[in-house]
């Protein structure tokens, strides 16, 4: 699927298995995870399996929010909801009974969903423990004890995404899609897999279609 380029990448850490280095170079030379949390590093060092090579692996270096018309809707959805809230907090000076104190306690839940909206890390993992990774066989994902996996001949599709602070995300797609209903109409979009926030999403890429 990939273009054929140089592949003399090195091989795989045989220590991580209980087996002798073939090579002391080869065993210095094995990429390694960047910084992040021991449980997710571990956790990913565990999906490596005898005879796949780890190509590449990183974590966000920022996750970034909702771009263009998500973030607008965001920032719509969430400025409602706070106005809703202070008109509701306004009947408890009315003296409005039970009736005034339940009705502002009504607005909270949208309130935390429009901050979720616009800020999607909050309550969410933090860039530390997330872990994507490219071997020569699949691409990973791991975050808080959950892994996920494609294989890399299931990829069709390869998007990137660029930030003004100069960080990226790679967007994966795989040909399949997902059908939606959203206020009585039938929607459909893609399934993707995203390596967000990348300090040099340019190397996960070519990493990608090295192997």
């Amino acid at each position: 699927m990939w273009n054929e380029q140089d592949k003399s990448s090195v091989g795989y850490n045989e220590e991580m298995f209980g087996e002798a280095s073939a090579a002391g170079r080869e065993a210095e030379e094995q990429p390694r995870p960047r910084e992040t949390s021991s449980g997710a590093r571990a956790l990913l060092t565990r999906q490596i399996a005898p005879g796949e090579r780890l190509l590449w692996s990183g974590s966000p270096k920022k996750l970034h929010g909702p771009r263009g018309a998500g973030k607008l809707f965001a920032v719509f959805f969430l400025g409602f909801a706070c106005f809703w809230e202070l008109m509701a907090l306004q009947t408890l000076t009315l003296g409005a009974g039970l009736f005034g104190i339940l009705f502002p306690l009504f607005g909270i839940p949208f309130i935390l969903v429009g901050i979720k909206l616009l800020f999607p890390q909050v309550g969410g993992p933090k860039p530390e423990e997330i872990v994507y990774a490219i071997t020569d066989q699949r691409v990973l994902v791991v975050t808080r004890g959950r892994v996920s996996s494609w294989e890399l001949d299931s990829i069709q599709g390869v998007e990137k995404r660029y930030y003004q602070d100069g960080t990226g995300d790679l967007i994966l797609s795989n040909g399949q899609v997902e059908t939606y209903y959203h206020k009585g109409h039938t929607h459909h979009r893609n399934i993707t897999m995203e390596f967000s926030g990348l300090a040099d999403v340019d190397a996960a890429e070519a990493a990608l279609r090295s192997r």
